[in-house]
């Protein structure tokens, strides 16, 4: 399924985004060690950063942040919508950067694909990080051609597993 909006989110802002961060990170219930927590939030900040710029934008977001279970968490892309809206008016988004955002969140997890660049680079970006939980990504869940570009070395150099 695709989600076909174009706007993208803007580029990283200063602002409150470090004492955001640091409000997520305390209230963090699976504490700062996690395989979902702060390190694994940074890497795939960082490789969206690095996907996105390959398509002209930055994305970032709080994909994780509502974890409640090291494993199976169904409802954690949801919790994190609830994050985004406690944060909306210190994020600075139009109503639609907002709306995209919250729909990234919610179905991070969803093993959808999209057409959106901003999107896409986010969820790349996650399931490129996944080998830390023992995963190995799969190209057929991959939205940018960025993301397929490395998926090779993230599938540790074997290619796509099909």
């Amino acid at each position: 399924m695709s989600f076909p909006v174009t706007t993208s989110m803007p580029a990283r802002p200063a602002g409150p985004y470090p004492a955001i961060k640091a409000e997520l990170i305390a209230q963090f219930v699976l504490g700062p060690g996690s395989l979902h927590g702060p390190e694994h939030w940074q890497r795939v900040e960082d490789t969206a950063v690095r996907l996105a710029q390959a398509g002209g934008r930055r994305p970032g977001g709080p994909h994780d942040a509502a974890r409640h279970s090291g494993g199976a968490d169904s409802l954690h892309g949801h919790q994190a919508v609830r994050l985004v809206d406690r944060y909306r008016t210190w994020l600075g988004l139009t109503a639609t950067q907002l709306q995209l955002l919250q729909w990234a969140c919610k179905h991070h997890a969803s093993g959808q694909t999209t057409d959106e660049p901003t999107v896409g680079a986010c969820w790349d970006a996650d399931r490129l990080d996944l080998p830390r939980v023992g995963i190995q990504p799969q190209a057929r869940y991959l939205s940018t051609v960025a993301g397929r570009a490395v998926f090779p070395a993230a599938a540790g150099g074997r290619g796509a597993p099909d």
